[in-house]
């Protein structure tokens, strides 16, 4: 079941007094005995957090008003950027509460909820699920953070749920935000045996089918080495810097790789 506080208070117990923390977090640490020197430490895994925090509020933003999804209403990039570095990033710091930004498979899937998909029929066989409009408003948003203050006074309902519940919805967040996502469907192509049969996608008619699987290969290489940085704990630490390295891999390493039509065709 579900681990959740009955009471509102912080959820961190001081194992030398059995008693939930300050709400507020004091920089010197518990009874002020934090050395000067490791405050000016912490900057260094504080620099890779505030680039993952970046990097990820940003692609999601890119991921969510790419072109293909036909959305109306600008995004507004740097506004987001702007409340969470005024507004919440210092209000958290000093509660000590979860830095809040942009999840990608929740902002995804939060999006094909409101996305009305039409069936095209692609050249020489097959089907294509395409966004025909999305119904943009502001009401799902509202009632989602709605229920997100009313769990403060749920608790009692919210001990009674199973882990195993929120992992099988988690889990169908991430299968349903795979839809249109051009890595899977160049994965799918992998369980077709004859190239004859591929679905007649853009990049299938200007890629050669080698160089498009190379391509494919090398983005599952990249997947895998995230994943398992994620699963090792003393290489957790270094998770952000890696995130960073992609930057100049996609900007140096990939166009010596492939020429610039089919990064022009696989990389959107």
């Amino acid at each position: 079941m579900l681990d959740v506080p009955t009471t509102f208070r912080p959820t961190w117990i001081n194992p030398e007094t059995g008693k939930p923390r300050d709400w507020y977090v004091n920089p010197m640490g518990i009874n002020k005995t934090m050395p000067l020197w490791a405050i000016f430490a912490t900057i260094l895994p504080a620099v890779g957090l505030t680039f993952l925090g970046y990097m990820d509020q940003n692609l999601t933003s890119i991921l969510i008003n790419r072109k293909d999804h036909r959305l109306k209403k600008p995004p507004a990039y740097h506004l987001d950027m702007l409340v969470c570095g005024i507004c919440v990033y210092p209000i958290c710091a000093f509660l000590g509460l979860p830095f809040t930004h942009a999840a990608t498979v929740r902002s995804m899937t939060h999006l094909i909820s409101l996305t009305n998909y039409e069936t095209v029929e692609l050249e020489g066989g097959g089907t294509m699920t395409r966004v025909h409009s999305v119904v943009e408003q502001r009401v799902s948003m509202l009632a989602i953070h709605i229920l997100l203050a009313l769990s403060l006074v749920m608790a009692p309902a919210l001990i009674l749920i199973p882990k195993s519940v929120l992992f099988g919805v988690f889990l169908y967040m991430g299968v349903t935000s795979m839809v249109g996502n051009e890595l899977f469907d160049r994965l799918f192509l992998w369980s077709i045996w004859k190239e004859a049969k591929y679905p007649q996608y853009d990049y299938v008619k200007t890629v050669a089918f080698t160089r498009m699987h190379y391509f494919t290969a090398f983005q599952v290489g990249c997947m895998c080495v995230l994943f398992a940085m994620t699963r090792i704990e003393d290489a957790a630490v270094a998770f952000p810097f890696f995130i960073g390295l992609l930057v100049p891999v996609r900007t140096h390493l990939l166009p010596k790789m492939f020429t610039k039509e089919e990064l022009d065709a696989l990389d959107r």
